[in-house]
């Protein structure tokens, strides 16, 4: 073995076992130098930092939680080292500082453990509005200690984890009674989120302050703090008082409510004007009152162009318009080089500004125009502002009144005074109330019905449309009239329009009741699909013997549709080669019986009940007979007489087979029943043609029935049965006419 390989292996054992002799600790880490940080509060605005002197932005303690590699290592309290700087001896500067200052009384931090707790957990954590409010503003921070360097103090900027709502009312003769704040959350998180939210526990919570003593005039405060919360319903509502009357102002706050922001309610009164607007700003506003401006902006009566019937206050800072149509000129005075601005938009009203030259304190007019507002219109307003230099110096309002008629319930009016129903509409269209002093009559043109009538109802008038029972021109056609109110001498007239379509059924008065002579066919509720009553084919005593001589065809249509209850369309009669069947019919549907009687019907007309059929039997299964005339008396003891006839009908090209027509007499009456009797399930044939089920409201498992046999069968054989009936089978539909209050010739 080479010599110089063993001599320095001996030396290296040597070496190795005067290692293992010594009896040493390892050697501790270097020590991290303590960490310096200057911490600031930011500004409310984002606009830098905020006042040295601002006691929100104090720090009475501060805590320092080092997160590395997203887990919590230490738990620092910080030490005040005077001049903004607080020191955190840190043993290693690694990782990420979060900072959480003025939270010594938030319970949720004394969970946190070293070495177990998370950074999203740290993130998560809640407090009431009062942990967060008790020891000062709760704030927080963050630092990156990758990078830096302990020869300095490092600069954090913190952030209060609450926002403030102040109350402002600074305008003259504005007096602050109370302030309502609804729906606020009780507890939000400490840190901030890229999306505000509010925790899952939270409640809301209603602050209310009263003014009870003294109200809050010309002046500021601050009325809460709130934890950063999205707008879940959040509402504001003051009461105030300005030029002698109570005013009941509301506003919404924004759609987030951001921690570190300061929400200003400013409650203004201004001309004929209160409100309260929502604004956000600086934290360093502070608490102060603060004083109204002189106004200059006021109208110069003797300059202005004003009609009779235009009012001015007696401050002259509000001009008040009627809601007649109207034309006028303001003239404004104010100091030598105002300016002028219009805001604000009233419809149909042209406010245009011009310049004069008349001296120096005339400055500006505005040439008004302005038309008939309608009964339903709101008072409108416009404003005129004088500033110089961009400050406001004085501000005018043009308040556009409202008509006074107040007009309640259908009917509506356009900016023309117009209101087209675009439909029939019967009953009470409008409850109209009038001031002292006005009236109203109605209008209609050459050779159209009173459809509308007038009824005295107290203090007011209730406006009915009217249903004229077969009037030939109820074929969809518009029908116009015209509300006229006037003063009380039946001057200075304001026209306004009402149209609505006419539309009707053929109809028989029986049995107490308008009952249609037909059918529904098609969409129930189209007066279009229905037979109208100027094609009306046969007077009601020739009916029954139209329908026997009458096509097959003409016969199929008379005869209407079959239904299932809640499809509004008619299932028609179709052939498939081999036997009939209803198009359309389903399996499964709803009932007749407990379905309002108004939804399978056209309006105005509804599906009959127990009673109105009825009023044709003596019992709820009774034999009418046969072919042939006879009489009896119904249940009420009233005389009936009844005609039944037969026709063999052949629909579609096949035959049909035996058809019975019902007519029915009570005094001068006559009322025809027929139909294409029912299906009973969805297989094609199953369709019994002499069997009427009638649609009848009010029973859930029984309806009326027509059960029909032909003479050559079995004769004498017709019953008028109220008996069970499964929902699935068919119904014809016969409508009856609903009350109508008037009714015009």
């Amino acid at each position: 073995m080479n010599i110089r390989y063993l001599v320095l292996l001996a030396a290296v054992l040597a070496q190795l076992a005067a290692g293992c002799s010594r009896d040493e600790s390892a050697a501790p880490q270097p020590q991290g130098a303590p960490l310096t940080l200057r911490l600031t509060a930011a500004a409310a605005d984002g606009s830098g930092t905020a006042s040295g002197t601002d006691s929100e932005a104090e720090i009475r303690s501060v805590t320092a939680y080092r997160f590395e590699e997203g887990i919590l290592r230490e738990v620092i309290p910080g030490v005040a080292a005077g001049d903004g700087l607080y020191t955190f001896p840190s043993a290693a500067p690694h990782g990420e500082l979060r900072l959480a200052v003025n939270a010594a009384s938030i319970e949720a931090f004394a969970a946190l453990t070293p070495d177990v707790s998370s950074l999203e957990t740290y993130r998560s954590l809640e407090a009431s509005i009062g942990e967060m409010t008790r020891q000062g503003l709760t704030m927080s921070g963050s630092l990156d200690l990758a990078g830096g360097s302990a020869a300095g103090a490092r600069a954090v900027t913190l952030h209060r984890s609450v926002a403030r709502i102040d109350l402002r009312s600074c305008d003259a003769g504005v007096e602050v009674h109370s302030v309502t704040i609804r729906r606020i959350a009780d507890r939000g998180y400490v840190e901030p989120s890229a999306t505000p939210a509010s925790p899952a526990s939270a409640a809301r919570e209603t602050f209310q302050r009263t003014y009870d003593a003294e109200p809050l005039v010309n002046g500021r405060e601050t009325l809460l703090y709130l934890c950063e919360q999205p707008n879940d319903g959040l509402e504001v509502e003051i009461v105030a008082r300005f030029a002698g009357g109570w005013h009941r102002l509301r506003n919404t706050l924004p759609a987030t409510i951001l921690r570190n922001t300061v929400y200003t309610l400013e409650v203004y009164g201004r001309g004929a004007e209160a409100g309260v607007s929502v604004t956000s700003g600086s934290w360093n506003e502070g608490v102060g009152t603060e004083s109204r401006p002189v106004l200059e902006g006021l109208v110069d009566l003797e300059a202005s162009d004003l009609p009779d019937d235009v009012r001015v206050n007696e401050a002259r800072d509000t001009v008040y318009i009627p809601h007649t149509p109207s034309r006028l000129r303001v003239v404004l005075r104010g100091g030598a080089g105002a300016a002028l601005t219009v805001d604000g938009e009233v419809r149909g009203v042209s406010v245009t500004p011009q310049s004069l030259t008349r001296g120096l304190e005339t400055v500006a007019a505005v040439e008004v125009s302005s038309p008939l507002r309608v009964p339903g219109t709101t008072t409108g307003y416009v404003g005129l502002t004088l500033s110089h230099g961009g400050v406001s110096s004085g501000r005018v309002v043009l308040a556009f009144e409202a008509n006074p008629v107040r007009i309640e319930g259908l009917l509506t009016l356009d900016d023309d005074g117009v209101c087209d129903f675009g439909r029939y509409l019967e009953g009470e269209l409008a409850r109209i109330t009038l001031p002292e002093g006005m009236n109203l009559r109605l209008e209609f043109g050459d050779g159209e019905s009173r459809w509308m009538d007038l009824v005295s109802d107290g203090d007011a008038y209730r406006l009915l449309g009217g249903w004229k029972p077969n009037d030939p021109t109820a074929d969809g056609r518009e029908q116009e009239g015209f509300l006229v109110v006037t003063d009380a001498a039946g001057g200075h007239p304001e026209r306004y329009t009402v149209r609505r379509r006419n539309w009707g059924l053929p109809v028989v008065r029986i049995g107490g009741e308008w009952w249609c002579k037909y059918n529904l066919r098609g969409d129930v509720k189209s007066f279009e699909d229905q037979v109208p009553i100027a094609a009306d084919p046969a007077a009601d005593d020739a009916l029954a013997d139209h329908l026997i001589a009458c096509p097959d065809d003409e016969l199929l249509a008379l005869l209407g549709d079959q239904y299932q209850a809640n499809n509004p369309q008619g299932l028609p009669l179709r052939h498939d080669g081999t036997a009939f069947y209803h198009e359309g019919m389903v399996s499964t549907t709803q009932n007749f019986g407990t379905l309002d009687p108004a939804t399978m019907a056209p309006y105005g007309y509804r599906i009959p009940d127990y009673d109105d059929y009825a009023f044709f039997t003596r019992n709820e299964n009774y034999n009418i007979g046969g072919v042939g005339e006879r009489s009896y008396t119904n249940a009420s003891g009233e005389p009936i007489t009844v005609r039944i006839q037969e026709r063999e009908a052949e629909f579609l090209g096949h035959s049909y087979g035996t058809i019975a027509i019902y007519e029915f007499r009570s005094g001068e009456a006559v009322w025809v029943l027929c139909g294409l009797g029912h299906q009973w399930n969805t297989t094609s044939g199953n369709i019994a043609p002499m069997t009427l089920l009638m649609a009848t409201y009010g029973n859930a498992s029984k309806t009326w029935v027509m059960e029909g046999y032909a003479a050559a069968d079995r004769p004498g054989q017709n019953w008028i049965k109220f008996v069970a009936n499964n929902t699935t089978k068919t119904r014809m539909v016969r409508c009856v006419k609903t009350p109508v209050e008037y009714m015009y010739d």
